[in-house]
């Protein structure tokens, strides 16, 4: 039986066959492949890890409960309840042309969860039968494959990051689920993978990363525009997000500061408010607000500092100074640590001075807020991706760290340690992101729209924080390659 079962798969008649008698009665001839056959149980984190071409849409109408695929993972499904009719069905997912995962077939109206799973499965191992990898959706316009670690430029020209990320098996997760990400990602300036690999790695890793955090939280993107980089809509409301990334300075204003140099905390914050203020005042002098398509909407600047090697893990708290103005001072008083607050006018470093306050400079009414991560990195990636089941098994995950402790009267952060692994942690695009919101803002931006991150105001001279239960402050990441 088995030999004739090997013999009937390699005719080029036996789709043809299994069509003509039907799967079901294929399966019941030959159960002892079935297992072969058989959907495999996928996790959510995975199967969202290979669906970010999914619009945000579909969440209004149904519930995905069940995620599987085939053993090849050419095609997904996903077993989903209806929110309005309350009954049962399902969705087949498979690769286009661009290797975005679509749906390719669907059941609808089953009256409970284990009909409508069988369905499912009998229509993943069809599937896994034909072989098919590639199912064409017909699109007017088919636009090619984006692989961003395709090799685009010259092995000199190559940004030592790049590479690194690239060839190194401790990186293959975040090079799997970043490949993933971008096949649904539009380039609109068309020399996004020319950059990512040579000149501007941190920048396009800052935005890739946005776009992830975006899709998380249920934008629908729109990137016909060349700026500002991403038009988001979610429901009836409409913003505007602009990247934009510190980095290092070059020439004779190349002067390093970094708390192992300065030991000052006020002159390392005068030193991170002028890098933040400098790359902050070059997207006010675009004026995007004036854009037809921009007026009347929100506005948010994305900040990421990549100008020194992690320094994003220490120059964060000093950005919230520099955007409001403002300095908490700490002293120990009769009922434990009390916090006074300083305003700062102009902030110094050598010959270098700028005015503090970034929310009271002109034109900056214009924008919304701020956003700021210091989780836009290879580091972010590499988690995400081990959580998603990618990359090399046998590199293990450990992520070190504080974040805010949310115990009365704690004004320390808490140390955190991890083991990154799937089943056994979570973890978001949107963890350990700040929003500052700007309190001179012509057009405010509702908190509504980003329910997970963390949101900072200015109210009667003092600043009103709203933080998750788990909120990241600065971390680490390691990566063991065991042999």
């Amino acid at each position: 039986m088995g030999r004739c079962w090997t013999n009937l798969l390699k005719m080029e008649n036996a789709l043809a066959f299994f069509r003509e008698l039907g799967l079901k009665i294929v399966l019941s001839l030959f159960p002892s492949f079935l297992k072969y056959m058989a959907a495999k149980a996928i996790s959510k984190a995975r199967f969202e890890a290979l669906t970010f071409s999914k619009l945000p849409s579909v969440e209004l109408f149904v519930e995905e409960r069940e995620w599987y695929a085939d053993q090849d993972e050419n095609v997904l499904g996903v077993l989903v309840w209806d929110k309005h009719d309350h009954d049962w069905g399902y969705v087949v997912l498979g690769r286009d042309e661009r290797a975005l995962f679509r749906a390719i077939d669907q059941g609808v109206s089953h009256p409970n969860a284990d009909t409508a799973r069988r369905e499912l499965h009998l229509k993943l191992s069809y599937y896994a039968i034909t072989g098919d990898k590639v199912f064409p959706q017909g699109d007017s316009v088919i636009k090619i494959k984006f692989e961003i670690f395709k090799p685009v430029a010259s092995e000199n020209k190559l940004n030592d990051s790049f590479r690194m990320l690239a060839e190194e098996e401790g990186y293959s997760s975040a090079r799997k689920i970043m490949s993933e990400i971008a096949y649904s990602f539009e380039d609109t300036d068309g020399n996004y993978i020319q950059q990512f690999q040579t000149t501007a790695f941190d920048a396009r890793l800052w935005e890739l990363f946005l776009y992830a955090f975006l899709h998380e939280n249920k934008f629908f993107i729109d990137r016909r525009f060349a700026a500002p980089d991403y038009l988001c809509e979610k429901f009836d409301h409409t913003i505007f997000l602009e990247a934009v990334t510190v980095n290092p300075t070059h020439g004779d204003e190349g002067v390093q500061v970094s708390p192992e140099t300065e030991r000052d905390r006020e002159k390392l914050a005068d030193y991170a408010a002028i890098k933040f203020g400098s790359a902050l005042f070059s997207k006010l002098t675009k004026r995007y607000w004036e854009l037809e398509h921009v007026k009347g909407k929100p506005l948010i600047i994305a900040i990421a500092d990549f100008h020194q090697p992690h320094s994003m893990l220490w120059t964060h708290p000093f950005l919230w100074q520099y955007l409001y103005g403002i300095r908490v001072q700490k002293r120990q008083g009769v009922q434990g640590v009390e916090l006074s607050y300083q305003s700062i006018r102009e902030q110094v470093v050598g010959n270098k001075r700028i005015p503090s306050n970034f929310f009271v400079q002109p034109d900056s009414e214009n924008i919304s807020a701020v956003l700021f991560s210091n989780s836009g990195t290879v580091s972010k990636f590499t988690r995400m991706g081990k959580l998603a089941s990618f990359g090399v098994p046998n590199v293990k995950v450990l992520r070190k760290g504080v974040c805010y402790d949310h115990g009365d009267d704690k004004v320390e952060p808490k140390k955190f340690v991890i083991q990154v692994e799937e089943g056994k942690c979570t973890e978001t695009w949107s963890e350990g992101v700040s929003i500052f919101h700007n309190p001179n803002a012509k057009i405010p931006l509702e908190p509504e729209l980003f329910p997970t991150v963390g949101h900072h105001y200015l109210r009667d001279e003092k600043i009103v924080t709203y933080l998750p239960d788990f909120f990241p402050l600065a971390s680490i990441t390691q990566t063991v390659h065991f042999k």
